[in-house]
């Protein structure tokens, strides 16, 4: 006999999909048993799912969910896709036909599907005007303070990126805390990842909005015009690498409003992970987040670049910077709530 373990919520539609084709499926094999367990109503089965989740080591991030002995299935689509799937594998178990998935494969690809949602949404951030805006508004201060001095630029430019590197990381850290307390309510978890889902569509719309319509300061993705003056005299007081270390740290919280969108979005995602296991993932992101920085103080420090010349580019495909984000946070988000990721 083969039993199979299936978590399921009141309301969900894919559910009810899977529900009837199990249903379907145990009256074409007779040595199937299906285990189901609601978990919205039922704290006790909710707790197996978790325990269920942290076993296989994967996310709790959604149902339905069936466990077939050493396999996961995640999401229904219809018969055809996941219907087909979950066929050849109860099919692999009871020895007949031919064989299904391979043990461990789903488990392989949940961790690829995190890492593409990573990387999206750190290239995202990564090409922020609003960050990149800072970063050069530094350069040109350090420049008049230091003409023609490429060692302290690059001394003050790599500093001011180390700052931003540990505040972000640790605001990385707070994020993701901060999902996790309000994912102890089992409702609320539940439903977060569709939440982010809908999070990553407006703010992708918001920055396809911008290519068409681009107006400074745009919500959410840009920098407020009322911060931009204060950004400015903070920053204008640098005068060392020192002091480059103490704006970095401070103006991160100016950054803020136009670049915690993709780290919500993020930190909801690796919430569902202990906090040790997202310290690769926050590095990794906050790793990508910086690399134009990186990029910009060395064409600088190289002399394959101005830092005009950065600002004429930046100036001229501001509305192309905002169409590329908005297409892949646009489609990130479609695709997570439609169960593709």
């Amino acid at each position: 006999n083969l039993t199979l373990y299936f978590f399921w919520g009141q309301g969900c539609p894919h559910c009810v999909k899977e529900k009837a084709f199990l249903d379907d499926l145990k009256e074409k094999y007779p040595r199937v048993k299906v285990e189901d367990y609601e978990i919205y109503a039922h704290p006790n089965n909710l707790k197996k799912w978790q325990t269920f989740c942290q076993t296989f080591e994967i996310d709790a991030q959604g149902i339905p969910m069936l466990f077939i002995k050493d396999e996961c299935v995640v999401g229904f689509g219809n018969e055809a896709t996941t219907g087909k799937k979950i066929t050849a594998m109860v099919e692999e178990k009871l020895a007949i036909g031919q064989s299904g998935q391979i043990a461990g494969e789903k488990t392989k690809q949940e961790q690829k599907f995190t890492l593409g949602k990573i990387f999206s949404l750190a290239l995202v951030d990564a090409i922020n005007p609003c960050a990149l805006a800072v970063l050069l508004l530094m350069l040109t201060t350090i420049l008049a303070y230091s003409p023609g001095n490429k060692k302290e630029v690059l001394k003050a430019g790599l500093i001011f990126i180390a700052a931003v590197l540990m505040m972000y990381f640790f605001y990385g850290l707070a994020i993701i805390k901060f999902f996790q307390l309000i994912k102890i309510l089992g409702g609320v978890r539940l439903w977060l990842y569709r939440g982010l889902g809908i999070a990553a569509v407006i703010l992708g719309a918001l920055e396809i909005k911008d290519f068409l319509f681009y107006k400074p300061g745009g919500l959410v993705t840009e920098m407020p015009m009322s911060l931009r003056p204060k950004v400015k005299k903070v920053i204008s007081g640098v005068a060392s690498p020192r002091g480059a270390f103490g704006v970095g740290l401070f103006v991160t919280l100016f950054l803020l409003p136009c670049t915690i969108g993709p780290y919500l979005i993020t930190g909801g995602l690796l919430s569902s992970l202990n906090i040790w296991q997202t310290l690769p993932w926050l590095v990794f992101y906050n790793a990508i987040f910086v690399l134009p920085m990186l990029a910009i103080i060395l064409f600088c420090c190289l002399g394959l670049a101005t830092v005009a010349d950065v600002e004429k580019w930046k100036a001229k495909n501001v509305k192309i910077i905002h169409l590329a984000t908005g297409i892949i946070i646009f489609s990130l988000g479609l695709a997570m709530l439609l169960g593709w990721v």
